[in-house]
């Protein structure tokens, strides 16, 4: 293999520490919240193993790592009565946090993850509790 064959491997822009600032930083926002805090409260018995959780399923998303082991729809299919405006209340909280980041490419590219993430949680949840109700999109926040 010539030099100019070997493949150059280019520095993410975000680093696993920011990745694990954005988690943190969200569920402290999200676990205050009134309508999601509860949600959150009810469903998760181990914070500490869930913020592992959680910071392998972004580490996975934005850097490409393979640690994270877990299924996020059985989980939300799994929870009672969600309903768009709390996908839209987590977005908003998620894009809140994203912006008072000091990486604006771990902002924008997160951002724009977590809406592809909620927009296909949400259609899963309503084809398995509404299959025969008319889709519900969610708004842009």
């Amino acid at each position: 293999m010539t030099q100019s064959q070997i493949p150059v491997s280019h520095p993410s822009p975000y680093t696993e520490e920011e990745i694990s600032h954005l988690v943190h930083a969200f569920y402290t926002k999200a676990r205050k919240d009134p309508s999601l805090g509860p949600i959150f409260e009810a469903h998760v018995t181990d914070w500490d193993a869930h913020f592992v959780q959680m910071i392998n399923f972004w580490s996975g998303n934005l850097l490409g790592t393979n640690r994270f082991r877990g299924a996020p729809m059985p989980k939300h299919l799994a929870i009672p009565e969600l309903s768009p405006q709390l996908f839209e209340r987590w977005l908003q909280i998620f894009k809140q946090t994203t912006q008072e980041l000091d990486n604006p490419a771990l902002a924008q590219q997160a951002t724009a993850m977590a809406n592809r993430i909620a927009e296909r949680l949400w259609m899963g949840y309503q084809m398995t509790h509404s299959p025969d109700k008319p889709m519900v999109a969610l708004r842009e926040v």
